[in-house]
């Protein structure tokens, strides 16, 4: 395997921190993830209690409750008995805020996952180039070989940008979905809330 990136050329340091980088924030964003969805029922009990009118119980519950959706019903209750509107717009600038903390670090996988076959392109290319230069200078009959060495060896950065790319693409399409699915449950449950807390103007 070493000896595969060292004939990959100075593009493979660069691909390696790449898949650094994706294994790193992989791990980082399953466990915030992770975290985040750790007490699943605790939203529909929240959205029970302030049906009920349980709103000190509802507080308490979404405040030791970990998660997005329950930071931001916590928000609306200890903001309710305001105008429905302005609740509404307290409700989404937390939620806002919570999606971004969702989103953070997963424009780094979109990244890596857009410029890692680039870079393997570009190291293959610089490859052949010098594989080519190679049998430009050689005087008399070229041997094959010479030639096809030097292809192979250029393909070995095109594989690894692709090695590279693959996963980081996937990690960031899944964890897109996760994304969106707290991105629904926010809203829904933040406006459920609003109705039961705040006030007509």
């Amino acid at each position: 395997m070493l000896e595969f990136f060292l004939k990959g050329g100075p593009l493979m340091y660069p691909l390696l921190v790449c898949s650094v980088l994706t294994v790193a924030f992989g791990i980082e964003r399953c466990w915030h993830y992770f975290r985040a969805g750790r007490a699943a029922q605790a939203p529909e009990q929240v959205h029970a209690l302030i049906e009920k009118g349980h709103f000190d119980q509802a507080l308490c519950l979404a405040e030791a409750a970990p998660g997005p959706i329950t930071a931001v019903l916590a928000e609306g209750l200890r903001h309710r008995g305001v105008e429905r509107e302005l609740l509404e717009e307290v409700i989404s600038l937390r939620g806002a805020s919570e999606l971004k903390r969702l989103n953070q670090n997963l424009h780094i996988l979109e990244l890596v996952g857009r410029i890692a076959p680039l870079m393997g392109l570009l190291g293959t290319v610089l490859g052949m180039v010098v594989a080519f230069r190679q049998v430009a200078g050689a005087r008399g009959a070229v041997d094959p070989s010479l030639l096809a060495g030097g292809i192979w060896e250029a393909l070995i950065t095109t594989v690894a940008g692709l090695c590279v790319a693959i996963p980081a693409l996937i990690l960031h399409h899944f964890f897109e979905d996760k994304v969106d699915s707290f991105a629904y449950f926010m809203k829904h449950y933040g406006t459920e809330a609003a109705k039961h807390l705040g006030v007509k103007g």
